[in-house]
């Protein structure tokens, strides 16, 4: 039978090629057929184990700076609110809590006027007013020495008072030195000019000006500083002083200030 064996030799080609198709290929490419079989014994507890590796770090993601409250935020001017007493101006005011006439001005929405009256309620920064520690911001007076009433005082007090008594019933006026008004300050320095005495202009100068006296031991002519050194009057004697107290006031006669109220006496030799 000659003529089956092509046939024969065909049908054996085809179990070949079946088998090697039923051959189970691993992942890595290698056959199952050719792997050892695993094997099922325990682990050798001796046996050195690989070392294990470190995890590896997870990185932190980045946190911007947060503004910190109080620090990085702008903070609003506080105010207070004080009540105007005789003798207050705006600028001593402003000398007393570290403020200028214009913020003053501005912060009472007084515009250009400097008129102010006691009893009435100002505006004024408090975190100036109030430093460290609680003190009121006042200029520092000179060290303090007794003066000695003299001849020459006692003749240039004289003078000093009969020009001040010779101002009674004139206007205030802010920043005025007479003839026909004063403030405070202007009103002692003409008064001790007339003496042959020249004062500072202002009380913040006056301060300064002669010795540091005491108050049982005030003579006429001494210059009173009172209300944060940003009011001063002539002492004329008997516990009163000669004075040009505020804008709308005249030049008048007036008691002393109360000692807790007075920042210095000062005694002026001719």
């Amino acid at each position: 039978m000659w003529w089956a064996l092509p046939f024969l030799t065909v049908l054996f080609a085809l179990f070949v090629l079946l088998g090697a198709g039923l051959t189970v290929n691993e992942p890595d490419g290698s056959s199952s057929a050719a792997r050892p079989p695993a094997s099922l014994e325990p682990e050798d507890p001796t046996a050195p184990k690989p070392p294990q590796l470190p995890p590896l770090p997870h990185p932190v993601p980045h946190k911007p700076a947060e503004p910190r409250p109080g620090r990085d935020a702008a903070r609003p001017a506080a105010v207070k609110k004080v009540v105007l007493r005789p003798g207050d101006t705006l600028y001593a005011l402003a000398h007393k809590h570290g403020s200028t006439v214009k913020a003053l001005q501005k912060l009472n929405s007084l515009g250009a006027s400097t008129l102010i009256y006691a009893g009435d309620t100002l505006r004024v920064p408090s975190t100036a007013a109030e430093p460290r520690g609680g003190a009121s911001h006042r200029p520092s007076p000179a060290p303090q020495k007794t003066g000695t009433p003299d001849k020459r005082h006692a003749k240039g007090g004289a003078a000093a008072v009969a020009f001040a008594r010779a101002q009674l019933g004139k206007p205030y006026v802010w920043g005025g030195t007479g003839p026909r008004g004063f403030d405070c300050s202007g009103l002692v320095m003409r008064a001790w000019q007339k003496a042959g005495v020249q004062l500072p202009r202002t009380t913040w100068g006056q301060i300064h000006a002669g010795t540091a006296t005491s108050r049982p031991r005030l003579v006429p002519g001494d210059l009173v500083l009172s209300y944060g050194a940003g009011h001063v009057g002539l002492y004329i004697g008997n516990g009163k002083v000669i004075h040009a107290p505020r804008p709308g006031r005249t030049v008048t006669v007036a008691p002393l200030a109360a000692p807790s109220d007075v920042v210095s006496y000062r005694h002026i030799t001719a």
